[in-house]
């Protein structure tokens, strides 16, 4: 309780900052995964291949302070995770859709829903 009453509250939910169910909108998105493709397509070829995807794994537990070195076992699965439609290649389209599950807003949903 403030004695002085010189603080004024008001109602505030983290929803009135944060859009429900991710920080990005779709825009962000695409250009997110525009940047990881870019970042891990080391032969430019428009696709993160495999031996590409060790690479990004590597990264994601080195940025979590994680010393992970992944085994062919552990690429190979996350790379069926990532490639939706099982052509051997993550696609931009993948990652976009990874992006939009893990970090989109979902404007259509309602907290209720979940």
């Amino acid at each position: 309780m403030d004695p002085n009453k010189q603080i004024k509250y008001s109602h505030y939910q983290i929803t009135d900052a944060v859009n429900f169910g991710g920080v990005l909108d779709p825009e962000q998105c695409k250009q997110l995964a525009q940047r990881i493709l870019a970042l891990y397509d080391g032969n430019s070829d428009g696709n993160i291949d495999s031996f590409e995807v060790g690479y990004m794994l590597s990264d994601c537990y080195r940025a979590m302070n994680k010393g992970f070195n992944p085994t062919p076992t552990d690429i190979a699965s996350y790379s069926r995770i990532l490639d939706r439609k099982g052509t051997g290649r993550v696609t931009l389209e993948d990652i976009e859709q990874l992006c939009l599950k893990f970090f989109g807003a979902k404007s259509d949903r309602q907290p209720s829903q979940y």
